[in-house]
C-alpha cells in the first residue's frame, strides 16, 4: 500500500462494496435467500470493509505525516487552474443533482431495482410486466450485481429507488471519477518533477472540461457521466480505467486485478466487458518494451 493517495482508498472502498454486492447477489440468486436478509448481510460486510479501508488510510496518513513530502510552492496560474477545475466539477454536481437529466432510454436498472424490492428476491418477477418470469435470462446478464447493490442501499437507508439510481449513485460516481483522475495526475506528474502541481491542475481542469464537452453525443464519456452515472459502463470508463492506468504506471499490478474483477461484476459482455484487462495487458507490454529498450541502451554504451 506504499505510495497511495486519498483517491486510491476511496476507489478501493467502492470496489470492495461492489465485490460484496456481487457475493450477496449470487447468494440470493442461487440459494434463493430472501432479499431483505441479503441486504442486511451486505450492509454488515460493507460497513466492515469501509472501516478496514479507512483504517488503512489513517495508518498510512499518520505514517506519512512523520515524513512529509516536499510540497512545491503554488503560484497564481496553478491556483487559477484549480479554481477552474473546482467550478467545472461543482457545476456538474449541480447538473446531476437536478435529477431531471437522466437518460434511461433502453435501460431497465430502475425498474429492476424496484422489482427486487417488491418481490424480496432476485429476478423473481419481470420488471416490465410485474409477472413471474416465463423465460430465462442470459446468464452473463443475470449475474451482474449493480441492481442488487442499488436495491440494498434502498432497503438499508429507506431512500427511494428513483433518488438512489438517478441522483445518489451518479453523484458518487462523478466524485469517484475525479478522484481517479486526480490519482492519475499524481502518477503522471510526481512531486519530484518540476512544476508538477501546475501540470496536475492543468490535467484535471482539462479532464473536467472534456467531460462537459463530451455531453453532446450518446456514448461519449461525458454523456455517460452526466446523464447515465449509474451504469456499469460509466463506472468502468470514468472510474476504473483511469485508476487502472495510474496503478500500472506505479507498478501496482495486484491492485490492477481489482479493476478487472470489478468490471466483470458490472458490465455486460456486449457492452465491452474486458477493456480493463486489455488496458492492463497493453500497459504491461509497454512497460516491458520500455525496459528492454533501456537495457539495450545500457549495453550499447
Amino acid at each position: 500500500m506504499k505510495g497511495n493517495y486519498l483517491g486510491d482508498y476511496l476507489i478501493m472502498g467502492i470496489i470492495s462494496i461492489i465485490g460484496l454486492a456481487e457475493v450477496v447477489h449470487l447468494a440470493a440468486m442461487f440459494l434463493g435467500l430472501p432479499f431483505g436478509r441479503c441486504a442486511m448481510l451486505w450492509g454488515g460486510l460493507s460497513g466492515t470493509a469501509v472501516l478496514a479501508v479507512a483504517g488503512m488510510f489513517f495508518y498510512h496518513w499518520k505514517k506519512g505525516s512523520r515524513n512529509p513530502e516536499k510540497v512545491e510552492k503554488r503560484n497564481a496560474l496553478e491556483g487559477i487552474l484549480f479554481l477552474v477545475f473546482a467550478i467545472l466539477v461543482i457545476s456538474q454536481l449541480i447538473f446531476v443533482c437536478t435529477g431531471n437529466t437522466a437518460c434511461r432510454e433502453g435501460d431497465m436498472t430502475l425498474e429492476t431495482v424496484k422489482s427486487f424490492l417488491a418481490a424480496d428476491g432476485i429476478y423473481r418477477i419481470n420488471p416490465m410486466t410485474g409477472a413471474a418470469y416465463t423465460a430465462g435470462m442470459p446468464f452473463r446478464l443475470k449475474i451482474l450485481c449493480l441492481p442488487t447493490l442499488y436495491a440494498c442501499i434502498c432497503r438499508i437507508t429507506g431512500l427511494s429507488p428513483d433518488f438512489v439510481v438517478r441522483i445518489l449513485i451518479p453523484v458518487i460516481v462523478l466524485v469517484s471519477c475525479y478522484a481517479s483522475f486526480g490519482v492519475l495526475a499524481c502518477s503522471l506528474f510526481p512531486a519530484e518533477e518540476t512544476v508538477s502541481g501546475r501540470k496536475r491542475a492543468c490535467f484535471l481542469a482539462a479532464a473536467a472540461l472534456i467531460m462537459w464537452v463530451g455531453t453532446y453525443r450518446y456514448g461519449m464519456d461525458g454523456f455517460q457521466l452526466l446523464y447515465c452515472g449509474w451504469r456499469g459502463v460509466t463506472i468502468r470508463n470514468c472510474v476504473l480505467l483511469p485508476w487502472l492506468l495510474s496503478l500500472c504506471i506505479r507498478g501496482k499490478w495486484m491492485s490492477a486485478v481489482l479493476c478487472i474483477l470489478a468490471e466483470a461484476c458490472m458490465v455486460w459482455t456486449l457492452y465491452g466487458c474486458g477493456w480493463c484487462l486489455f488496458a492492463a495487458l497493453g500497459m504491461a507490454a509497454a512497460g516491458l518494451y520500455r525496459r528492454k529498450r533501456a537495457e539495450k541502451s545500457l549495453r550499447e554504451r
